[in-house]
């Protein structure tokens, strides 16, 4: 264990590259059980396995490599269930504040006004963000399908998500109160 610790932080590829091959698929399976989805247990697992060799100079393995992964891996898992678990909590909100605002303004003029300023809102957000925002929540795509068709990864996707409803609060927020 500690030949191959010391191997990794010299950059052998080949010694990374044996690593990634015994412990990718036991590590994808281990985050599975926790997120409940394999398409972000390989991106959490691709993750750590970046990380690894990213920071291989830097890293303390106190117990086995073994443990390290499954430490790491573990560790991400409960980020990204975290995380996802504020972005549900922001989105339900959200839809409360939305709804009440709608109640509260119960009339036709006030839909009108909150209308054109989100179609501004989202028209002013960075091209990106508002390509995400857009096959969000108009076509309804999940995060791992517009990464797909946008070609990048459902990271990216979770971050342009979470700067578009952001910039959208902060320009929507006299609607919000």
């Amino acid at each position: 264990m500690e030949n191959t610790i010391t191997q990794l932080k010299n950059g052998d590829h080949r010694t990374y590259e044996a690593v990634f091959k015994s412990w990718y698929a036991p590590l994808c399976a281990y985050a599975c059980s926790l997120l409940r989805c394999m398409d972000e247990a390989e991106d959490t697992v691709q993750k750590v396995f970046c990380t690894l060799w990213d920071k291989r100079t830097e890293i303390e393995v106190q117990t086995s490599l073994k443990s390290y992964l499954y430490k790491a891996v573990h560790n991400h898992c409960l980020n990204r269930l975290k995380h996802e678990k504020v972005r549900v909590t922001y989105q339900s909100d959200f839809l409360h504040t939305s709804e009440e605002a709608h109640d509260s303004a119960g009339s036709h003029m006030a839909q009108s006004e909150l209308a054109s300023a989100l179609n501004r809102a989202v028209g002013q957000l960075p091209e990106q963000c508002r390509n995400v925002f857009e096959l969000s929540r108009i076509e309804c795509l999940t995060y791992p399908e517009i990464a797909e068709r946008l070609k990048i990864s459902r990271n990216t996707v979770e971050n342009h998500m979470c700067k578009a409803l952001r910039l959208l609060r902060e320009k929507l927020k006299e609607f919000l109160e």
